[in-house]
């Protein structure tokens, strides 16, 4: 019977994303991303910046349980299933920009979970949105 390696789910969320890949994609020179409370997390700030001006992009590796949870129905917030990104994505908003909040792109690819949030300062709702789903793509090639 043939035996097939399966690749460990990733543990570092720093190591999901490059700065260049980042750079890239953001239009901004990022650092090197940093752990907010354990590898599980990694947020890119966009250095020389302070407050309203700045770029900050975090990635959080999460659970099936947390994934499903974060799915359900809240008053005041819109749920919309997103195609063509991993298994099973979808964005959770408030209809406006509110980092760490709103919006938030929760993404599925076989055994890894993984939500996105981003703040771009002066960045639309849409715009954001667009961009953290670019990044999931991006975060996707790595798995």
């Amino acid at each position: 019977m043939p035996q097939f390696a399966t690749a460990a789910p990733p543990s570092d969320a720093c190591a999901l994303l490059s700065q260049p890949q980042l750079a890239t994609t953001l239009g901004v020179e990022v650092d090197a991303g940093r752990h907010i409370i354990g590898a599980g997390d990694c947020r890119w700030t966009q250095p020389g910046k302070a407050g309203a001006d700045v770029v900050v992009l975090q990635v959080n590796l999460t659970t099936a349980h947390a994934f499903e949870t974060a799915r359900t129905q809240m008053s005041g917030w819109n749920k919309t299933h997103e195609t063509g990104i991993g298994d099973d994505a979808y964005t959770v908003e408030n209809g406006k920009v509110t980092f760490l909040v709103s919006p938030t792109l929760s993404v599925k690819k076989g055994s890894v979970f993984f939500a996105i949030f981003a703040k771009i300062p002066k960045a639309s709702l849409q715009q954001t949105k667009a961009l953290e789903k670019a990044i999931a793509l991006r975060v996707l090639e790595k798995l």
